[in-house]
């Protein structure tokens, strides 16, 4: 196969295919993937604009040898043609995606729709970490990279920290839904140590009756006052409580986009280096799990409560 990709790019990743590559193509257009690409989705990255004027052509290389990209034809009516707002590609506008990147056409689905780049703006050859690309960290991500791969690129460059809500309000749901199940599990065992502290004075919050407070216009200065008279150890456990359970999430929040960094690069690594089955071990490795999400908050939600009743 010798010159016959040269300055060709992959219709999956869209890197420049070389003659020691391992290429399939597609046996209907003919469009050059790498294998790896291929696979990861299952068809041609042209499927959709085949049998139509859009269909996949191979480009003519430049004399000079400057680098060709395949470029969708237009419509001959320009009204007619959308420009793909990912990768800049003019198409028909009733091809349901792009045939150059499989981005969705927006303008067949009706409705405003604001541009969307699944990439936040990152090159996709872009190095984040010891020789992972962006487009791999999405492939791995997989789910809200526009957030977290702009995210990784500014830690790139001397960026130490940042700030995530999720992290923030769930600290052991976030961290197990994006499996890093050591911390998730850490943070989670955190939060109901520091919910134990709180649970003795949340009782005697509960004990009182509207007739305890009738006359008074807040209920949570009472209890603070009563017990403080009564069993100040109480209050100052809670207290503990309260602020460890705080800075637990306020340094979620703060680390948690650089630990998820760390984690992608790390395990991309390892995928390229030593997996046997990829597309297995970035589903697997790789993306969101929301029930974890939803495991670890009523865990955490729960489990003190659970625990304290056995402790009676």
């Amino acid at each position: 196969m010798e010159n016959e990709t040269k300055r060709i790019t992959c219709g999956v990743c869209h890197a420049y295919l070389f003659e020691d590559d391992d290429v399939v193509y597609c046996p209907v257009c003919g469009a050059p993937h790498h294998r790896d690409c291929y696979k990861s989705i299952g068809h041609c990255a042209f499927e959709d604009a085949h049998g139509t004027e859009n269909q996949y052509k191979k480009p003519d290389l430049s004399e000079n040898g400057d680098s060709v990209k395949y470029e969708s034809k237009p419509a001959e009516n320009a009204e007619d043609s959308v420009k793909c707002e990912i990768c800049g590609a003019s198409y028909a506008a009733g091809t349901p995606n792009c045939p150059q990147c499989g981005a969705p056409n927006f303008r067949s689905v009706g409705g405003p729709f604001a541009r969307f780049d699944f990439m936040g703006g990152v090159p996709e050859d872009m190095d984040l970490g010891d020789g992972v690309t962006a487009a791999e960290a999405r492939r791995f991500v997989f789910t809200n990279t526009r957030r977290y791969l702009p995210k990784f690129a500014e830690m790139k460059f001397g960026k130490k920290t940042g700030w995530n809500w999720f992290a923030f309000f769930f600290p052991c749901g976030w961290f197990l839904s994006r499996k890093m199940y050591l911390e998730g599990i850490v943070t989670g065992i955190l939060s109901v140590c520091f919910t134990l502290f709180i649970i003795p004075f949340q009782n005697i919050f509960y004990t009182y009756t509207p007739t305890d407070f009738s006359n008074q216009p807040d209920l949570f200065s009472t209890v603070i006052s009563d017990t403080a008279k009564n069993n100040v150890p109480i209050l100052i456990l809670a207290a503990v409580g309260v602020i460890l359970q705080i800075i637990l999430s306020v340094l979620s929040a703060v680390f948690g986009d650089r630990t998820y960094r760390n984690y992608v690069i790390t395990n991309v690594k390892k995928i390229k280096t030593e997996s046997e089955d990829a597309d297995y071990d970035y589903h697997k490795k790789g993306g969101a799990n929301f029930f974890l999400l939803l495991a670890g908050f009523l865990a955490v939600q729960y489990l003190p409560r659970i625990i304290m009743s056995f402790l009676k």
